[in-house]
């Protein structure tokens, strides 16, 4: 019996997607003035496109739109993403819907909702930890305010 045989338990196919990752890891794909469902590659440059989801370990994105992004590394300029999730983003002006990264540079970033350790630059958020952390408190103490309220007026009701 060969190695491959020996290994019936597993999936035929986690080898050969195995290879194939690793061979995307070195290629480059560039998108310009198109639509695309997917693009999965370990360099990714998009221009004046539009991708459903983007994953690689460096993406390029200008004047360029994309519903998800998965990057080591992000660089943008004058881009629109829904959820964007890299290690490093560098963005002239982007807007985005949600951005989880490490570390976060920008000339002008709009985001509704941000996860990031390290920011610098002009970051607008609507929601960040710390807002969340701060809405998560009050609605606590709405919950525990309102036992308390209804505690008492349930006590003098009992009273009369």
């Amino acid at each position: 019996m060969t190695d491959h045989d020996n290994r019936s338990d597993g999936n035929p196919l986690d080898e050969y997607a195995a290879q194939a990752s690793e061979e995307l890891g070195s290629r480059s794909t560039d998108v310009s003035n198109a639509s695309v469902g997917h693009v999965e590659s370990g360099q990714v440059s998009m221009r004046e496109s539009f991708a459903q989801s983007v994953r690689s370990s460096a993406a390029y994105l200008e004047d360029a739109a994309a519903g998800i992004v998965q990057a080591g590394s992000l660089e943008a300029q004058d881009a629109a993403m829904g959820v964007v999730m890299a290690g490093e983003v560098r963005a002239n002006t982007i807007n985005s819907g949600v951005v989880a990264a490490r570390e976060l540079k920008g000339d002008e970033i709009h985001t509704g909702l941000l996860f990031a350790v390290n920011v610098r630059g002009d970051v607008h958020s609507t929601i960040s930890p710390l807002v969340g952390l701060a809405i998560g408190a009050g609605f606590a103490a709405t919950i525990v305010a309102a036992r308390v309220v209804f505690a008492v007026v349930r006590h003098r009701l009992a009273g009369r």
